[in-house]
C-alpha cells in the first residue's frame, strides 16, 4: 500500500511539471501546487470531453461493407463482416474488433482486426493503434477533428513497402463511414483513396 501511495504521489508532482522531492532538498516546494490541487489537475486532464462522446457513437454492434479499390478508376473489391465496439476505461478508450471474409484479388480470407482508439487531452490528439490478420505489425496514427469529422494518419509498413495512411471517420444517417487514403510508391506519390468501410446497425 506504501508503495502504491508514494508512486501515486509521484505520478501526480509530475503531471504538475515538476519533481517532488523531500522537504529537506527543497523546502517551499518552489511553488508547486499542493496534493489537493494536483489532485483537481489530474482529474480534470483524465475526464472525458466531447472528443470521447464523438468516439461512443461509433459503440455497438455493426454489420459491415468494405471497398478497397487495387486500381484507380478499377472495380472495388467487395467484402462483408461484422465489428464489435465498445468504450473501456470510464469511456475513455473505444475498443474495436473486425471479422470478415475478404474478397481481395479474387482469393477469400478469413480477416480478423483489433484496434484501440482514444483522445489524449494533453496531446490533443484522437490516438489510434491497429492490428490485423494481413500483417504482424501494428499501425500508430494521430489526427484531429474539425467539422464533425475525425481523421488520423499514420505510416503503414508492409512487404510492398512503405506508404502514409490517413483514415477519416465521417459520421451519417444510421452509423459511419471509415475512409483510406494512401500515398507512397505505390501511388507514385499521389494521395489515392484506396477504400471505405460503412458501418451500418
Amino acid at each position: 500500500m506504501k508503495r502504491i501511495v508514494t508512486v501515486a504521489a509521484a505520478s501526480l508532482a509530475l503531471m504538475a511539471g515538476g519533481w517532488m522531492t523531500s522537504e529537506s532538498a527543497q523546502p517551499d516546494n518552489a511553488g508547486m501546487p499542493d496534493m489537493s490541487q494536483m489532485m483537481e489537475m489530474m482529474k480534470k486532464a483524465a475526464a472525458p470531453d466531447e472528443h470521447h462522446a464523438m468516439l461512443e457513437k461509433m459503440a455497438g454492434e455493426w454489420n459491415i461493407t468494405a471497398k478497397f479499390w487495387m486500381e484507380p478508376g478499377g472495380e472495388p473489391e467487395v467484402s462483408q463482416g461484422t465489428c464489435e465496439s465498445r468504450m473501456t476505461l470510464g469511456g475513455r478508450q473505444l475498443v474495436s474488433r473486425v471479422k470478415m471474409q475478404m474478397e481481395l484479388a479474387g482469393e477469400q480470407i478469413d480477416f480478423h482486426g483489433f484496434g484501440m482508439m482514444g483522445y489524449d487531452k494533453i496531446t490533443k490528439q484522437f490516438q489510434s493503434v491497429w492490428a490485423d490478420t494481413m500483417g504482424s505489425g501494428q499501425m500508430v496514427q494521430t489526427g484531429t477533428m474539425e467539422d464533425g469529422l475525425i481523421t488520423v494518419t499514420g505510416v503503414s509498413h508492409t512487404f510492398m513497402g512503405d506508404s502514409t495512411v490517413k483514415n477519416i471517420y465521417k459520421f451519417v444517417d444510421g452509423g459511419f463511414d471509415l475512409e483510406f487514403w494512401e500515398s507512397g510508391e505505390m501511388t507514385g506519390g499521389q494521395v489515392v483513396k484506396t477504400g471505405v468501410i460503412e458501418y451500418r446497425k
